[in-house]
């Protein structure tokens, strides 16, 4: 059985105790591991569940992503606030430089 075919909080309960066999893939990029983690949350109506189901999801993605209990509540709030989970994309450098080229003397 693949990770895919787990379709019901019953099926994922059997797989965290242990009792399902099920093949892994793994996950390098973030925006695949999102998109993964979304996928789920719709696929098991996570806004929906009680709140015993909502613990069985988040601790079958524990299992799976690598990411904190912590992480996947923020991801989980953003994807609640949003609508969806996307990797949110960052300037490389967030501070502007406080002295030119000039002021340190580079053209001496």
């Amino acid at each position: 059985m693949k990770l895919g075919d787990l379709t019901t909080i019953e099926q994922l309960v059997d797989f965290l105790s242990g009792t399902r066999t099920v093949v892994f893939s793994v996950i390098s990029d973030k925006d695949d591991c999102y998109r993964r983690i979304q996928g789920e949350l719709v696929k098991f109506r996570y806004l929906t569940l009680p709140h015993q189901g909502k613990g069985v999801v988040i601790r079958y993605r524990r299992k799976n992503s690598g990411y904190s209990r912590q992480q996947l509540t923020r991801l989980i709030a953003r994807y609640r606030k949003t609508g969806r989970l996307q990797c949110r994309q960052r300037t490389v450098s967030g501070f502007k430089p406080r002295y030119t080229e000039q002021d340190a003397g580079g053209d001496g």
